[in-house]
């Protein structure tokens, strides 16, 4: 199946929309995609019911992937068949403060949830391309808008890779940075690990919390059942002791898991899963890093879609 099999005639194509706050947005693009017909044949859906699950997946997370792009979507219960909509704002919609000009709007049946991620995962693809973003940019009625993705319509049933899924890249450090910057970034947002980058985004290694917790821990403490009987041990004096002086270099572990755009969803959940690393961390062709995938990221865009 390719993926203009989803779409609405001109319903679906909305170029140059007037900027409005990110509700009144997908209120808008909802209202023009299911019109002329649509809720004729799916009678049990109401255009509130609809746009009160779009907003309240928004709520959950942010569906921003960066580049001004976002894929706001819903699993409806009664609907007939999936369909998506691409909708393109002459000024940025806020996102939880993410710009955004490029909305690819998706609803799916409850029934038929892996069709989202992969309707998400071939336009994810398509516009990652800067040409085509600023052709769909300067797509100025329906049909030029159509016309740009009819030229390529990819099949829906290819492979999805990490650069179909991964966040963009947020925190980091430098090697050069104390660790108490790292100890803080990590506390403040919540992070399991945080990679060690170089001048030019390129992964050297990562911190992770579990790094952090064992300086310090004699070696032998991987031996104990129990440390009941040295209670009173502070396993964080060496780190006290060397707050000032210790860099984010000294303290990573360069075993951070690097991978390529290509990645595939299988080897990912095998790598975080299976081999128990805490973030992927996905690369391009110069190695640079662009990605990240995390257990948190599956579980939200593939089982819980």
């Amino acid at each position: 199946m390719k993926i203009m099999n989803y779409t609405r005639r001109e319903e679906s194509w909305q170029p140059a929309l007037a900027s409005a706050p990110r509700d009144a947005a997908l209120e808008t693009m909802l209202a023009r995609l299911c019109h002329n017909g649509f809720y004729t044949v799916n009678h049990e859906l109401s255009h509130e019911s609809i746009l009160q699950a779009l907003i309240k997946r928004e709520e959950r997370q942010t569906t921003a992937m960066g580049e001004g792009i976002a894929f706001p979507h819903a699993r409806l219960e009664h609907l007939k068949k999936a369909l998506f909509a691409i909708g393109t704002f002459d000024e940025p919609v806020l996102f939880d403060g993410n710009p955004v000009r490029i909305v690819c709007l998706i609803l799916v049946p409850v029934s038929d949830p892996p069709v989202s991620l992969k309707i998400m995962a071939q336009l994810s693809r398509l516009l990652s391309d800067a040409n085509v973003r600023r052709q769909v940019l300067d797509a100025q009625n329906p049909a030029e808008l159509r016309n740009i993705f009819s030229a390529h319509n990819p099949r829906i049933d290819k492979p999805i890779l990490a650069r179909d899924i991964m966040r963009p890249p947020r925190f980091s450090v430098l090697g050069s940075d104390p660790v108490s910057t790292c100890s803080h970034l990590m506390s403040v947002n919540n992070l399991q690990a945080i990679p060690v980058i170089d001048e030019e985004r390129r992964v050297l290694g990562e911190i992770t919390v579990e790094g952090l917790f064992k300086y310090g821990l004699p070696e032998f403490f991987g031996q104990l059942k129990s440390v009941s009987f040295i209670a009173e041990f502070d396993p964080f004096e060496k780190y006290f002791d060397n707050e000032s002086r210790i860099l984010a270099a000294d303290m990573m572990e360069p075993s951070a898991r690097i991978v390529p755009m290509e990645h595939t969803i299988m080897e990912a959940v095998f790598d975080l899963a299976i081999k128990s690393y805490p973030k992927l961390y996905v690369v391009d062709e110069d190695n640079r890093w662009v990605g990240t995938i995390d257990k948190g990221l599956v579980l939200d865009n593939v089982i819980n879609h």
